[in-house]
């Protein structure tokens, strides 16, 4: 089962999250995003949240039109966003995508990152989306599909790991990266696909079109 989670930051525009809810089985919105979600006329399957940053008229319109609405408490030990990748979990999602979840506030944005390795130690694979990146946790055997000059960045994510890759602008073989190392940074794909090989733990892996 395909999950789509549409959290309260800045999310794309309404027709890439029509074409998102389309391949979806499952939609999750999170919070903030029941304005957007009624301004773009898509009904959630499930509505989440302790809505401290949701206009309380979206949200009952969107429970009227028939979302499932999960109101958590203010006072709570895991973020909303927490909530939802666990909910979608429980329901048996195989795949994730998460949107919305990169805004202004720098620690919701670290916590959101850190949801893609509690999916990938439940075997799910779950995948962070914005308009320049995709992000996803991963360790073993790792297939990366994307565009000659895209750039690939490795970072451990849970300790240190060892990389090795074919189809990247810089080989790596056995490359030890410890945690807290930069040197993952900035690869470059040379084909379409890319093989990688991660052992140790999980890392983080970002394909981005977007230069610093």
């Amino acid at each position: 089962m395909k999950a789509l989670i549409v959290s309260g930051g800045v999310l794309p525009g309404k027709n890439e999250l029509k074409r998102l809810r389309r391949d979806a089985d499952l939609l999750i919105g999170v919070d903030g995003a029941a304005e957007t979600l009624l301004a773009c006329k898509i009904v959630p399957d499930v509505l989440i949240g302790d809505f401290d940053t949701a206009d309380p008229k979206s949200v009952q319109a969107l429970e009227v039109a028939g979302a499932h609405v999960i109101r958590l408490d203010t006072r709570k030990n895991q973020t909303d966003t927490q909530a939802a990748v666990d909910h979608a979990l429980g329901a048996g999602a195989a795949e994730i995508t998460m949107i919305g979840a990169v805004g202004t506030r720098l620690d919701h944005t670290l916590a959101n990152v850190q949801m893609l390795l509690r999916a990938a130690k439940r075997n799910a694979a779950m995948r962070l989306v914005d308009a320049h990146n995709e992000a996803f946790a991963a360790t073993g055997e790792t297939t990366l599909h994307g565009v000659p000059g895209q750039t690939v960045s490795i970072l451990p994510m849970d300790g240190d790991i060892s990389v090795s890759s074919d189809g990247l602008e810089y080989p790596l073989k056995r490359l030890s990266l410890p945690h807290g190392s930069s040197r993952g940074i900035s690869n470059v794909m040379t084909e379409q696909i890319a093989h990688i090989h991660i052992s140790g733990g999980y890392a983080l892996i970002i394909k981005s079109d977007a230069s610093e």
